[in-house]
């Protein structure tokens, strides 16, 4: 179990994280590619259309995280 100040630490972290015009930038052009790469791919190659949910949904996981931590960050520095 993390400590009350690992869980601030990390929040702090993620949320630079998010706030990072870079990375953000590099999501959303990896974002792109595999919606341009779906769009491309012919309607019965299941597997690679399931590989390229999989991309996406895996970016939004980590995307998730990154809020979880961000929020759990704050709950922590709002307790008393």
């Amino acid at each position: 179990m993390k400590s009350r100040q690992q869980v601030i630490d990390d929040g702090r972290e993620a949320k630079r994280l998010l706030e990072d015009t870079d990375l953000q930038k590099f999501m959303d052009e990896f974002e792109r590619d595999c919606w341009e790469q779906f769009t491309k791919s012919a309607p019965d190659d299941q597997g690679g259309r399931e590989g390229l949910y999989m991309k996406l949904q895996g970016l939004e996981a980590f995307r998730q995280k990154l809020r979880a931590m961000e929020d759990n960050a704050t709950i922590e520095k709002n307790k008393k």
